[in-house]
């Protein structure tokens, strides 16, 4: 009975710690992502290909790559129809 109290103890230890060194492997990933994020797009791990960052345009909130950004007063939009539209509510 002892054995298999030891044993759970055991497996509960060796979870608990493979969790906590998962975590800090994630957290140190999230500052390269940021670092690399700054240049719009991102390295894979595999292959030579790149992903584009994507951006969120201020008028109708979904999100599009940032090559196809329309930029006006520092905000970014989809497409020339959302910026024209925000330019003339103001």
């Amino acid at each position: 009975m002892r054995l298999l109290m030891w044993l759970g103890l055991v497996v509960l230890v060796y979870f608990a710690v493979r969790k906590n060194f998962r975590a800090n492997q994630t957290r140190s990933g999230d500052t390269q992502k940021e670092e690399a994020w700054s240049d719009n797009t991102f390295p894979q791990s595999t292959g030579s290909k790149r992903v584009e960052a994507m951006l969120n345009c201020a008028h109708c909130q979904v999100y599009f790559p940032a090559s196809e950004a329309v930029v006006r007063d520092t905000l970014h939009y989809c497409s020339t129809e959302h910026a024209d539209a925000a330019t003339q509510k103001n």
